[in-house]
């Protein structure tokens, strides 16, 4: 199996601009709540977090999947593994994937330190809907206020 070497200049490139862009957005994330570094998840500072994104949520919105992880998780057996391609598709009827179009409905009631916020979603593909942990979901629109 072929290694990738971190010194690479293109991989080197990747890596870096991953670490600025989880830097900038931990800045941000720390910039909500007033302090120096991003707080340690709990019920109080995910109120806080819900209460600034209820404020600041530009609606309509719309949101996609990161990646096949999460909640998603259901398919990476599917991308990476068996490739059933009927299976798969009847499971996107029913479940929520990574690559779909989701308009954002309203913040769910509950949220927990694990899970963090969630929200109820539409899938714009057939009107069905969902409850997603937000932290699985991005903006689609960009650039915009809503994709940080």
């Amino acid at each position: 199996m072929l290694k990738r070497d971190k010194h690479d200049p293109h991989i080197a490139d990747i890596l870096r601009r991953a670490t600025q862009e989880r830097e900038h957005q931990e800045k941000r994330m720390a910039d909500i709540f007033g302090s120096p570094k991003v707080p340690k998840v709990t019920e109080e500072t995910l109120a806080l977090y819900l209460d600034y994104l209820t404020q600041h949520l530009e609606v309509p919105c719309q949101l996609t999947g990161i990646e096949s992880r999460g909640c998603f998780a259901w398919e990476e057996a599917y991308i990476f593994g068996r490739r059933r391609p009927k299976e798969y598709a009847q499971r996107t009827k029913k479940e929520p994937s990574y690559t779909d179009i989701y308009a954002f409905l309203r913040f769910a009631e509950e949220y927990d330190p694990y899970t963090g916020v969630a929200v109820a979603v539409r899938r714009v593909s057939d009107s069905k809907r969902f409850v997603l942990p937000l932290v699985h979901l991005k903006a689609t629109e960009k650039p915009s206020n809503n994709a940080q």
